[in-house]
């Protein structure tokens, strides 16, 4: 079919910008909170691969945090999609289940590759003027949107009215950022006193980071489900240019990330990194890692998964804790085989370590790898 006339969806509107900004600036503070508590950064499909190579109970307690966060803000806030779609013609079943299988395999594994999605590169990133964020993120953006055009995902992921018929509004959108940030800001205040009162002699409270991942997962993904990023309809809506009804609620919620993280970064990277409020020490990707092959193709598999199934890992983790329906397992199930391709195929092409003793001036080299 002709491509529609470029027009704006009725559901974007006042409503849509504010709570989509609102939803931004809770994810920023979340990606703040996290690396000024812990050390490190959020990136949602990092963490989710680190699951699959080296499982830690951090990684494991922030993946919870999101899957938590769609169950509860399913309950007291709505605004979830179902899937299929209520509407879905008949005939359309395999299509859509293909779409989300084959959609989230290519998610995992072009973030994998690509070492980023949107909240790696797009929220963290971004700010921090890195060269392979701002090459990663017009890749996988423009990628998605030929991809999403091309094959009418709009039509698959039609609009449709939340789950239970709750829908919140701009006032709810805007009390929850309050109550979320405001529930930040504690912990942030009280985390240096909780160090000394739990562990007065070690140089990390290890306990308060497990929980500080949890609470981080779990307040970026009631984050996402305030922006509206949960629902596939308003991704396929901006990524779809042909569907003839564009919503652009996408920048706006990255541009009330980047309102926080932007400042945040700038500051704490002219401060020499100073350490993490629990202890430790901050570690920050390097800026000026080369951009190569495996961060542009990499990002160009996430744009084809993405403009296919409108999901990136972590509102596919919300959702799927909201509705742990077959659609939402198929595409989770699709993510996590694709990054665990990634992780065989990476192992099969490492070359094997050298030894130490082999080392040009005859000691141990310490090698570090950062992505």
């Amino acid at each position: 079919p002709a491509m529609k006339p470029l027009a704006m969806s009725p559901a974007f509107g006042a409503e849509g910008v504010a709570m989509a900004l609102l939803g931004g600036a809770v994810l920023g503070s979340t990606v703040a909170f996290k690396t000024g508590l812990i050390g490190n950064v959020l990136g949602v499909s990092g963490i989710t691969k680190g699951l699959l190579m080296s499982p830690s109970l951090g990684s494991f307690c922030f993946n919870i945090g999101l899957i938590l966060a769609g169950t509860g803000m399913n309950l007291v806030y709505g605004g979830f999609e179902t899937l299929p779609p209520a509407d879905q013609p008949e005939g359309q079943r395999a299509l859509f289940l293909a779409r989300l299988g084959v959609g989230g395999f290519f998610v995992g594994v072009g973030t994998a590759l690509g070492s980023g999605c949107t909240s790696g590169h797009g929220l963290t990133g971004l700010a921090r003027l890195t060269r392979r964020s701002w090459v990663a993120v017009p890749c996988f953006m423009l990628v998605a949107i030929a991809i999403a055009t091309a094959i009418e995902t709009a039509t698959a992921f039609p609009v449709q009215a939340p789950a239970g018929d709750r829908a919140p509004t701009r006032s709810d959108a805007a009390g929850w950022s309050v109550c979320l940030m405001a529930v930040l800001l504690i912990f942030v205040a009280a985390a240096p006193a909780l160090h000394k009162l739990l562990r007065p002699s070690a140089p990390e409270a290890l306990e308060l980071k497990v929980l500080a991942e949890l609470a981080s997962g779990l307040i970026f993904g009631c984050g996402l489900a305030v922006s509206t990023m949960v629902r596939p309809s308003k991704v396929a809506g901006f990524l779809d240019l042909g569907s003839g009804a564009w919503d652009p609620s996408l920048p706006f919620v990255m541009g009330g990330a980047l309102c926080i993280t932007f400042p945040f970064f700038q500051i704490l990277e002219r401060a020499t990194l100073p350490a993490p409020l629990l202890g430790g020490r901050i570690y920050l990707p390097p800026r000026e890692k080369p951009v190569d092959r495996d961060i542009v193709l990499g990002s160009a598999l996430f744009g084809v998964g993405w403009g296919t199934c409108g999901m990136c890992p972590g509102p596919m983790w919300v959702a799927f804790g909201a509705n742990p329906s077959m659609d939402m397992c198929l595409a989770v199930l699709g993510m996590l085989c694709g990054m665990y391709t990634h992780v065989i195929w990476a192992s099969a092409c490492r070359p094997a370590a050298a030894p130490a003793s082999l080392a040009s001036d005859g000691k141990a080299v310490e090698l570090s790898a950062a992505s």
